[in-house]
């Protein structure tokens, strides 16, 4: 079942990047769809699923590798991500963007070596 919350969290933190460049660039070449391109309640609800979702990843994940630069990173993805929301509005969409691009990019490393590593485990131990 791990596994699915790794990729879960990957699939999420991925369409978080593929989202924040798209609302960053698509309106360069589509102004008219300006309006509709940048939706707060968006990043609210993946961050909410992002931040119930990686937990049940990483603390198993954690418990079988025991590896705490993965669980850090994971953590360091996440303050990127909720920081982004956070600052919108008070700084530049390029700006906030690249904030939570970063935390998911953090995030989408953290969940596969933590899917290779939990892995690696696996194999060693069995």
């Amino acid at each position: 079942m791990k596994k699915v919350w790794d990729g879960l969290g990957i699939a999420f933190s991925g369409a978080c990047v593929l989202h924040c460049i798209l609302v960053a660039f698509l309106p360069i070449f589509f102004p008219a769809i300006a309006v509709y391109t940048h939706e707060t309640w968006i990043h609210v609800v993946v961050a909410v699923i992002i931040l119930f979702t990686s937990p049940l990843a990483f603390i198993p994940g954690y418990r079988k590798h025991g590896l705490t630069w993965i669980l850090a990173t994971a953590i360091s993805g996440l303050f990127f991500i909720l920081s982004g929301i956070l600052l919108e509005g008070r700084f530049s969409d390029p700006v906030t963007h690249g904030v939570s691009i970063a935390g998911s990019v953090l995030l989408v490393f953290a969940h596969v070596k933590n899917l290779q590593h939990s892995h690696k485990h696996h194999h060693q131990c069995c």
